[in-house]
């Protein structure tokens, strides 16, 4: 009873479909007069785009449906691009004029900047201001400044300066990968020499790098077939250092990677902005020769970020391409040479390698240290 009734209501009550007016129809044609509403509606095409998205649920029709749909996300997309293009000719317009005039002008406004992790870091007490002379002097008279490049008066190297010699080793029975890791790290760093570490500890390593006159030592360790780890030692009075190492890509598995030339290469470090970032970023400049052979185009960086080291190699290319609107006449492009890896420093100790008795300059104390994701130390 309670189904007739309810039947009998929906029958007597017009209904809106779109724009139509569902008339009162009898039981024995119930179907038919539904299929004609739905092809009234489906056949109307007067929706606007104000409507578009309130009366789409109320056709019946699937394939109207999706058509309106189509047409709505193609608008929206337009739109969206019609946007983008005319941000892109504003930022144009500024970048002119800013380049020409130095002044924005009337009716436009500086770009604004996306805000991330870096430029809302926490304020760091030890960070250092360009050209600081407190800074500049103690550089000055460090433990890496010997490995500094200085000419004399006649044009030769200075007395004082000591070119690096860099000894690398690995961990006890090392892994067929590792070995690849270390080809290619001493590929990179210049004079550096791989002797295997057979039954010696790093103490003795450090002691006998220290009588065949090595400047530096590094001690790489791995698990499971990995880099895990690297130990950096300036001899003969330290400071040691130790990086987690991940993400090691060998010059094989780089994809379009070129070949190394002997030449020297630059280094460039980059936001290394506080006083512990900026030893960090001397001592890892001071396994290369301070006095880069412009001519080989080869630059390897220390990009740090969020306290991560990426550790990348490039030759920059010049090329002469046709002038057109969008391109110059001579464009430069990088070509990168291999290895990539990353760090991030775990401790920094005082002295050579010695965990017992050393004393640490800086120790990464995870519970205490990382309670904020926008406090960086380097």
């Amino acid at each position: 009873m309670r189904a007739a009734r309810r039947r009998s209501i929906l029958l007597r009550t017009p209904s809106r479909i779109g724009a139509c007016t569902l008339p009162v129809i009898a039981h024995s044609n119930t179907a038919a007069a539904l299929d004609a509403v739905d092809a009234q509606a489906s056949s109307s095409n007067t929706i606007t785009a104000a409507t578009m998205g309130r009366t789409r649920p109320t056709i019946g029709n699937k394939q109207q449906r999706a058509k309106i749909w189509a047409r709505e996300k193609t608008q929206k997309r337009e739109e969206k691009d019609k946007r983008k293009e005319q941000r892109r000719k504003k930022r144009s317009r500024q970048h002119d004029l800013l380049r020409d005039g130095g002044e924005l002008g009337e009716g436009l406004e500086p770009a604004l900047q996306p805000r991330t992790l870096e430029n809302t870091r926490e304020e760091e007490p030890t960070r250092v201001l360009e050209g600081d002379a407190e800074i500049l002097r103690d550089e000055a008279d460090d433990e890496f400044a010997a490995h500094e490049y200085r000419e004399g008066f006649s044009g030769e190297p200075h007395p004082d300066f000591v070119p690096p010699k860099v000894l690398v080793t690995t961990r006890p029975r090392p892994s067929k990968e590792l070995f690849r890791f270390v080809a290619d790290l001493i590929s990179v760093v210049p004079n550096a020499f791989f002797y295997p570490r057979r039954h010696f500890s790093v103490q003795d390593i450090c002691r006998k790098g220290s009588e065949q006159n090595f400047s530096h030592v590094i001690v790489l360790s791995e698990r499971a077939k990995k880099c895990n780890g690297l130990i950096l030692s300036k001899l003969p009075h330290g400071p040691t250092a130790f990086f987690k190492v991940s993400n090691v890509q060998v010059s094989d598995s780089v994809p379009g990677a070129g070949r190394r030339t002997e030449h020297q290469p630059e280094i460039l470090l980059n936001n290394f902005t506080t006083r512990l970032g900026r030893r960090v970023g001397r001592m890892l400049s001071s396994l290369f020769y301070s006095k880069p052979a412009f001519q080989g185009r080869q630059c390897v960086t220390f990009h740090n970020q969020r306290d991560y080291i990426f550790v990348r190699h490039h030759r920059y290319i010049f090329e002469e391409r046709p002038v057109d609107k969008r391109k110059r006449k001579v464009i430069a492009r990088l070509q990168e040479l291999g290895p990539r890896f990353t760090l991030r420093l775990r401790w920094l100790q005082d002295g050579t390698f010695d965990t017992k008795f050393g004393a640490y300059e800086w120790l990464h104390r995870r519970k205490q240290m990382d309670v904020s994701r926008r406090k960086f130390h380097l």
